[in-house]
């Protein structure tokens, strides 16, 4: 709720403090059922590893359906023509933002967990190609939805900023563009219009004017806040989605040079096997040619001694 600050800047001072929705302020050790302290690098089973999986599908679900919502509520926001339907529709959207950042935080906490869970060396390759797989796709969905809520935001700042914009132009109409955007950033545009009114009769309406601009002015900074926690995050899980790829692919060449060896090995055996069965084959045909050499020996020698 804003306050009446047109008194205020009648006696020449004034401030307003700024209190931003702070996207990622969660306590993961709160963060229910969809994250479990891996013990540091320790993996996680198949059962355990896809019960977190879906977990985070479900939060993200959740989280898909509040950013249309959100998006309504911004909708309604812009269009609101009563200080108390403003107010009513900032409250409620502000209580909706604080719980899809939550869900947020709890998802990049268990695509976090999970990221781990591939690195341990525990556990079997096959398990860590299948598992670093879901764990990354489920991550570049992520991103991709982070990227939705970032543009989603980003269009309301837009028109927030464009709508003070017009309003100060009122009070200034010979500003130049950067004025504008200056006067927005700096908290000019409720000072520039109340002082432009202020010794007119129209001071009630001046009032209501200069709450709405200082209202859509705090709103626009925790909106703009909101966009660059996103644009962070949004980096943090693209980073992730790397890494799990270069495991991906060290997990793979490290098999196909298994395999290979493998494969190697398998003919080293089967030529192992030829050379045995060779041998053996010498072995009989040389015991053969010395039983033949020994009755040839014996009759030679039964006819030419034994005999006469």
């Amino acid at each position: 709720m804003g306050r009446d600050r047109f008194e205020e800047l009648q006696g020449g001072y004034g401030g307003q403090d700024d209190t931003a929705i702070e996207l990622g302020a969660f306590d993961a050790r709160h963060a229910g059922y969809g994250n479990y302290d891996n013990g540091g690098n320790s993996g996680y089973g198949d059962g355990q590893f896809f019960k977190l999986l879906d977990s985070a599908k479900a939060q993200m679900e959740v989280i898909e359906e509040s950013i249309k919502q959100i998006a309504y509520w911004h909708e309604q926001a812009l269009e609101a023509t009563s200080e108390h339907k403003y107010h009513q529709i900032i409250f409620d959207r502000d209580n909706l933002v604080s719980e899809t950042n939550a869900h947020i935080s709890e998802v990049k906490q268990t695509l976090e967990n999970l990221a781990q869970s591939v690195d341990d060396p525990a556990i079997s390759k096959s398990q860590r190609i299948a598992q670093a797989t879901r764990q990354q796709s489920l991550a570049k969905k992520f991103s991709e939805q982070l990227q939705r809520y970032h543009q989603m935001e980003y269009q309301y700042s837009k028109r927030n900023r464009d709508r003070l914009a017009r309003q100060y132009r009122i009070a200034r109409p010979d500003a130049t563009d950067d004025e504008v955007a200056a006067a927005i950033d700096n908290d000019q545009a409720g000072q520039v219009f109340a002082q432009s009114v202020m010794s007119s009769s129209r001071q009630n309406d001046a009032r209501r004017v200069l709450r709405d601009v200082e209202e859509r002015q705090a709103d626009i900074k925790k909106i703009d806040q909101t966009i660059n926690q996103l644009a962070e995050m949004f980096v943090e899980i693209s980073d992730m989605v790397n890494r799990q790829q270069e495991t991906i692919d060290s997990i793979e060449s490290a098999v196909e040079d298994t395999h290979g060896n493998v494969e190697s090995a398998h003919k080293e055996v089967k030529q192992a096997i030829v050379y045995r069965i060779k041998a053996r084959k010498k072995i009989w045909i040389a015991l053969l040619l010395l039983i033949i050499i020994i009755i040839i020996i014996v009759v030679i020698i039964y006819f030419t001694v034994i005999k006469k």
